[in-house]
């Protein structure tokens, strides 16, 4: 159990469970952001991945780059209070450093978590993932892969395996084909949720389309009506909020949704070891090198962009203030 103790600020962390509980001068107090740097890291180590999807965001394909073991190395020791990691890669043997990278960051105190897409994972790939990590998401892009993935890691005594269903118009059946998956597939039965990604409008996810209300009402509805275990990613936090208002449980159910962490608790470091709030806001904020030494806390966290950028995610009520979700 990580604790930290202060008397704005406060949380404890369980790294065997994930569970992670933080209050301010009382534990009916929320800080606004944590004044000692960051949580929880987004980092991508890597920019291949053979399926190609239409709607990535980082537009990523079969030939791309990958971050090294140095650089890796280099942006941890920058960021002393991390509790997780959450690795973005595409292809599970894309970066030939990864399980070298999950093994730093343990021996550092830091949880490893990563979203994978399913393909040409093997058994020696799923020894080392239950080995290391806390949590796996698989990406749903096609069914056999991504089911067949999630049993393989839950066969390997993983609890915390997650399925990532974007959602769009383009992808709404696919949605309505995982929900309907987890209730008779068998591949799914120890899934810990399915997780549901707002779609940005960004790389070759700028000819997708924003799922309507209409089907976003109707996805969260099929969930709770079949008992299927959901989420969303903090994103979708405050839409999802405003939509299950009148929902009887509402007050417990919003005491785990997190909005939008960018910038206050969170932030996201890209194959070059560049940081940004986020990896959508890559190019819309200043960026900062952390594969250097540097002081984490003076160079980048309480600079006058960054502050910038908390202010406006703070008046935009934690929405996103760069795409319409």
């Amino acid at each position: 159990m990580r604790r930290v103790s202060t008397p704005t600020y406060n949380y404890t962390f369980n790294e065997k469970t994930g569970h992670f509980a933080r209050w301010g001068k009382t534990f009916k107090d929320d800080p606004q952001y944590s004044p000692i740097g960051l949580e929880i890291l987004d980092i991508e180590v890597s920019t291949i991945c053979h399926h190609g999807c239409p709607f990535c965001y980082k537009s990523n394909l079969t030939k791309g780059r990958n971050m090294s073991i140095d650089t890796f190395k280099g942006v941890i020791n920058n960021l002393p209070t991390l509790t997780q990691i959450a690795f973005g890669i595409g292809d599970i043997d894309g970066n030939p450093d990864l399980f070298k990278m999950f093994e730093y960051s343990r021996r550092k105190g830091i949880v490893p978590n990563v979203t994978i897409n399913g393909a040409r994972l093997t058994q020696e790939h799923a020894d080392n993932l239950a080995k290391y990590c806390g949590a796996v998401a698989v990406s749903h892009y096609d069914d056999s892969e991504c089911y067949n993935a999630v049993k393989t890691l839950t066969d390997e005594g993983m609890e915390q395996v997650n399925i990532h269903q974007l959602l769009s118009e383009e992808s709404y059946q696919s949605a309505l084909n995982v929900i309907k998956a987890y209730t008779e597939d068998t591949r799914l039965k120890k899934l810990n949720a399915i997780v549901f990604l707002s779609l940005k409008q960004r790389g070759r996810g700028e000819n997708s389309t924003r799922i309507t209300d209409k089907h976003f009402i109707e996805i969260i509805d099929l969930c709770f009506l079949n008992d299927v275990p959901f989420g969303f990613d903090s994103c979708t936090a405050c839409k999802f909020l405003n939509v299950i208002k009148l929902h009887p449980n509402y007050e417990k159910i919003a005491m785990s949704v997190e909005p939008c962490e960018s910038g206050l608790f969170s932030g996201y470091v890209n194959v070059d070891g560049v940081f940004s709030p986020c990896s959508f806001s890559e190019g819309e904020v200043t960026g900062y090198d952390l594969a250097k030494p540097l002081d984490f806390l003076q160079e980048v966290w309480y600079n006058k962009d960054m502050k910038k950028w908390r202010k406006t995610l703070l008046d935009n009520n934690r929405n996103c203030p760069i795409y319409n979700i």
